[in-house]
């Protein structure tokens, strides 16, 4: 389907820049309100974090998925946004942007290409970010993505190996959950005498703790590595009273979370709260024209979940239809009503 309101000089109507779900949802609500758009997204493929990260970590908290593999998901919200045929550029880091005198939007690429849009939305997630690793272990690059790993993107990596996993928070519950039936055996280390993951999880890990399917080290910490070249032997468990251990270990599971940054966003002098932008209630920024939506939005009482950057990108797209078509009675369309309209199109051209 070619993309709404494309002017002759190839100006579309807004650039999206992040292409996680908050993006890709964005480029759907284009679709919806007949305008077009751009991604521009940093990564190789679309799908921000889930796709980079953790691809086979399940989510719960999606309406309408009980339960669906973050890349699943992925592939949900583009199958859903396909349809309208939004451009988008892959591997390209957005370094800058400008205000024309016209109103319109130019953003400059690391590499140095430049796009121009009526208007631009910010949905590039935390921003940059990189993964947080344990100081002691010294330099373990040699053993990263062979023994030591900082997210599950394949299961099989873990598969009849003896993995130890390190966290408390979520990702590290799921995962000492997930990998029970795939790895050999499965230790979970946490720092703190409790979890901070979800309940319900955190039961399951309990429960496994207690049958004797897994083995749970609380108010401990892994204090150093058994190494041969790029292969992990063990790792050395100490406790906070001062007792050690030593446990085999073919893999360490580092979910300890990331450290975020803006990167260049945080030179484009927008308003920041505790490194994101602040937006009103139409999800706009200090900059007339300039939105922003998912986790890199901040406005009063904000909860950073998937569920609510979908509706940051709607809000922040419906709003901008007042930049982009400025003067025009913005009027609200069912998506049972367009999509009916459109199949009735597509069938009597077909």
């Amino acid at each position: 389907m070619t993309p709404h309101s494309v002017s002759p000089d190839g100006i579309l109507d807004l650039t999206i820049i992040g292409g996680g779900p908050t993006g890709i949802f964005a480029a759907f609500q284009c679709g919806m309100n007949n305008i077009s758009c751009r991604i521009i997204e940093s990564m190789p493929q679309l799908g921000g974090q889930l796709s980079a990260l953790y691809p086979e970590k399940h989510i719960y908290d999606v309406a309408g998925f009980p339960e669906v593999p973050a890349a699943g998901l992925v592939d949900s919200l583009w199958q859903q946004t396909g349809r309208y045929g939004p451009e988008v550029i892959l591997s390209e880091t957005v370094a800058s942007y400008r205000k024309l005198e016209n109103g319109d939007f130019e953003v400059m690429t690391a590499s140095g290409r430049s796009f121009v849009s009526r208007a631009l939305l910010l949905a590039a997630g935390l921003g940059a970010f990189s993964p947080r690793k344990l100081p002691q272990l010294g330099d373990i690059s040699p053993l990263e993505d062979r023994s030591v790993f900082y997210a599950v993107k394949n299961v099989a990596d873990f598969r009849d190996k003896n993995v130890v996993i390190v966290g408390g928070g979520d990702s590290a519950l799921d995962w000492t959950v997930g990998l029970m039936g795939v790895a050999r055996k499965v230790t979970l280390v946490h720092r703190m005498h409790e979890f901070q993951g979800h309940g319900k999880t955190a039961r399951e890990v309990d429960e496994a703790k207690d049958s004797g399917a897994i083995d749970v080290h609380l108010s401990t910490e892994v204090s150093a590595i058994d190494r041969n070249g790029e292969t992990l032997e063990a790792v050395h468990l100490k406790r906070r009273d001062g007792s050690t251990s030593r446990v085999e270990a073919d893999r360490l599971l580092l979910l300890i979370g990331f450290k975020s940054n803006l990167g260049p966003l945080a030179e484009w002098g927008l308003e920041l709260v505790d490194n994101a932008v602040l937006v009103d209630g139409h999800m706009k920024t200090s900059v007339d024209g300039l939105y922003a939506a998912g986790d890199i939005a901040s406005y009063p009482g904000k909860l950073k979940i998937i569920q609510t950057g979908l509706s940051d990108a709607a809000m922040a797209v419906r709003h901008s239809l007042t930049y982009i078509k400025p003067g025009e009675k913005i009027r609200h369309t069912f998506s049972s009503v367009k999509m009916a309209k459109e199949k009735k199109s597509e069938g009597q051209n077909a």
